[in-house]
C-alpha cells in the first residue's frame, strides 16, 4: 500500500476519534422565516457561518409546521459545511416562547427547587395560554435584593416539535434554548454601568417583525414582537414605551439601542429624543448566538 493511502487511512480512523476529543459546536438561531448558524471551533466563533430561508408555510408562531422540510434544510446545510458529527445548539423561535419575571415574597430566598416552584404556580395569574406542569422552562435567576428569576416556557409539544425536526436532520442535538433568554444573556455585559433608574430600549431585527425589550436596574420589565414596519413601527415603539411609563414612574434616563442596524431606528431616536447605540456581538452574528453560547439547557 502507498504512503498516501495509509495516511488517508489513517486519517479515517483517526477522525471519529478526533469529533469526540474536540468536538465543534454549531449555534442556530431559529425564526418563523428562517434560520441563522454560526460554527463554534478551538474555543471561539469559526469561519463557517449560514444565513438561510425557511420553505414558505413550515413555520409558524414558533410550531414547525413541516418538519421534514425544515430537517432536510438543516441537514444540508450541515453536510454542505462538513458539520457531521457535531454538536448542535437552537435557540427556540421568539413565538415560541412565553417570558415572564417571577418575584418571590418579601424577604424570601429562590425556592431550594426554583423550576418545582415555578410549575406549581397558576398559570392563569401568569397569563400564560398552556399549563407550566408539563411545559418546558428555562430559569435564570436575577441579582439584587429581591429573589426574581426570569422564566420562558414554552409548550412541551413544541419543544418536541423541534426535537423530531432536528432527529430528521440527522444531527446530535446538544441545547435547545429560548430566543429570549439567548438575546438577555447576551445584552447582560453591556449593562453593568447603567444607573438603576435608567430604561434600556432594544430593538432587535428579524425576519418577523422587530423584537422589542425594555429592561430597567437589570431586569426585563416589558417584551413584545412588533410586526409593523416604516413610521408604524416608529409609532409602535413610542406607544410601548409611553404605556411602559405609565406603570413605572421611577424611570429617569432612556437609553435606545439596536442590536442590528434597523432601517426605522435613527426614525425611533428622534422620536423619542435620544441618540441610538448599536450593540456589538462581535465575535457573534447575533446577541441570540452570543448568549446561546452560555445559556444553560431548559428543563
Amino acid at each position: 500500500m502507498e504512503l498516501a493511502s495509509l495516511v488517508e487511512d489513517l486519517r479515517e480512523k483517526l477522525r471519529p476519534l478526533r469529533a469526540r476529543l474536540f468536538p465543534r459546536l454549531v449555534l442556530i438561531e431559529l425564526q418563523d422565516q428562517g434560520l441563522r448558524g454560526q460554527v463554534l471551533a478551538d474555543g471561539g466563533p469559526g469561519s463557517i457561518r449560514f444565513d438561510a430561508p425557511l420553505p414558505p408555510l413550515t413555520c409558524r408562531d414558533g410550531m414547525p409546521l413541516e418538519k421534514e422540510p425544515i430537517g432536510d434544510l438543516i441537514g444540508d446545510l450541515i453536510v454542505r459545511d462538513n458539520l457531521m458529527g457535531a454538536l448542535v445548539m437552537a435557540a427556540l423561535p421568539p413565538q415560541a416562547v412565553q417570558w415572564r419575571v417571577i418575584e418571590w415574597s418579601a424577604g424570601q430566598t429562590l425556592p431550594e427547587d426554583p423550576l418545582q416552584a415555578v410549575r406549581e404556580l397558576d398559570a392563569a395569574e401568569l397569563r400564560l395560554p398552556f399549563p407550566l406542569q408539563d411545559a418546558v422552562i428555562d430559569l435564570q435567576p436575577l441579582t439584587g435584593s429581591v429573589a426574581r428569576a426570569v422564566v420562558a416556557a414554552s409548550p412541551r409539544p413544541l419543544v418536541d416539535a423541534w426535537i423530531e425536526v432536528f432527529n430528521h436532520a440527522g444531527v446530535q442535538l446538544e441545547r435547545l434554548a429560548p430566543a429570549q433568554s439567548c438575546e438577555f444573556l447576551g445584552l447582560r455585559c453591556h449593562l453593568d454601568a447603567l444607573a438603576s433608574r435608567d430604561l434600556v430600549v432594544l430593538l432587535s431585527p428579524s425576519l418577523g417583525g422587530t423584537r422589542l425589550l425594555l429592561v430597567r436596574d437589570g431586569i426585563p420589565r416589558y417584551h413584545r414582537i412588533l410586526p409593523a414596519p416604516g413610521d408604524r413601527l416608529v409609532e409602535e415603539v413610542a406607544r410601548s414605551l409611553a404605556f411602559y411609563r405609565r406603570t413605572d414612574p421611577e424611570v429617569r434616563g432612556l437609553r435606545l439601542l439596536q442590536s442590528a442596524p434597523l432601517p426605522e431606528a435613527e426614525a425611533v431616536a428622534a422620536q423619542l429624543g435620544v441618540s441610538l447605540e448599536t450593540l456589538s456581538s462581535t465575535p457573534f452574528d447575533s446577541l441570540v448566538i452570543e448568549g446561546l453560547a452560555t445559556a444553560e439547557p431548559a428543563a
